[in-house]
């Protein structure tokens, strides 16, 4: 308000602010606080609420009606469409879901152990979002059959139908709502995103000037912002050496996927060592435009997890 006060054109810096801090908000700590109270706990209690239940409450009920809507009455503009958008991307585009699926996808340059979910954790995802099991039942089945010592691991295995995505990078979260994916050249480089609003983000809202108004003070979202593009071309055994993602040992990794502590189920540098990482923006960037465009249009498609026999 000190900012409307002192000058009243302030208003579209803060509606800018309200619209990119709340689409952040939602891209990042959803990923990660969601992933955390879905995944990682054995409470199963039906009466428990979901995620997207606590997102309701106190994201819909507070923060945006008792916090976002009375800035209204000041001649602040509220995006509602964004709150709507973010709604749907937890109830009907599985959001939380599919960052799991990647967080566990990803477990060898992890620094956490996340277990495979048992049917137990099935029945209650299909009683809290119906028709989870269809899309991730599969998959967590492969997740569990890949997690013992020997295998090769989920993030390189080519029978399960997994797509590594793409990185976005304006909330640096994976693309993965895939329907939603775009791109777009800022600076003369290209650069993906996992939705319009993120695309925005990095091409409009933190641009020198908005609205023909200089911003000095935005960041510019530059430097080597994804791992992947820091680890590109590396064994995935020595990137995570280099991470320091190893035990005192000296070989047995840090992350595990699974929560046993058995030495022998462990795995260790040797168990993941001969695979490429890659990074899929430099990837992207190498493409020419008609290349890149039927890139964009096979990612939009998504990909369909092999039935786990």
């Amino acid at each position: 308000m000190a900012l409307l006060i002192n000058d009243p054109d302030n208003h579209q810096l803060i509606e800018r602010d309200l619209k990119y801090a709340f689409w952040q908000n939602h891209a990042i700590v959803d990923a990660a606080v969601g992933t955390i109270v879905e995944y990682g706990t054995t409470d199963r209690d039906k009466n428990k609420e979901s995620y997207a239940e606590l997102w309701h409450r106190w994201i819909y009920e507070d923060y945006y009606r008792t916090y976002m809507l009375p800035l209204e009455k000041y001649g602040i503009k509220i995006h509602h469409d964004d709150v709507a958008l973010a709604w749907d991307r937890m109830v009907k585009k599985n959001y939380v879901h599919k960052t799991a699926q990647f967080f566990s996808v990803g477990w060898p340059v992890a620094f956490w152990r996340q277990e495979a979910q048992t049917d137990k954790d099935f029945e209650w995802f299909e009683f809290k979002y119906p028709g989870w099991y269809a899309e991730f039942g599969d998959y967590w089945r492969w997740y569990e059959k890949l997690s013992h010592k020997g295998e090769t691991s989920i993030l390189f295995n080519q029978d399960v139908g997994y797509a590594y995505p793409h990185r976005c990078w304006s909330c640096m979260v994976p693309c993965l709502i895939r329907e939603d994916f775009c791109c777009d050249e800022v600076d003369g480089k290209m650069y993906t995103y996992c939705s319009e609003i993120c695309r925005w983000t990095h091409k409009v809202a933190f641009s020198a000037e908005y609205e023909g108004r200089p911003t000095p003070a935005m960041g510019r979202f530059s430097g080597r912002r994804e791992w992947e593009e820091c680890y590109d071309g590396w064994d995935v055994a020595d990137a995570i050496a280099d991470l320091g993602f190893v035990r005192s040992d000296g070989k047995t990794l840090v992350p595990q996927p699974h929560l046993h502590f058995e030495d022998s189920k462990m795995w260790t540098l040797d168990d993941v060592r001969g695979h490429k990482l890659g990074s899929p923006l430099k990837a992207f960037r190498a493409l020419t435009p008609e290349q890149r465009e039927v890139a964009v249009t096979e990612y939009r498609k998504g990909f369909k997890i092999n039935p786990c026999n």
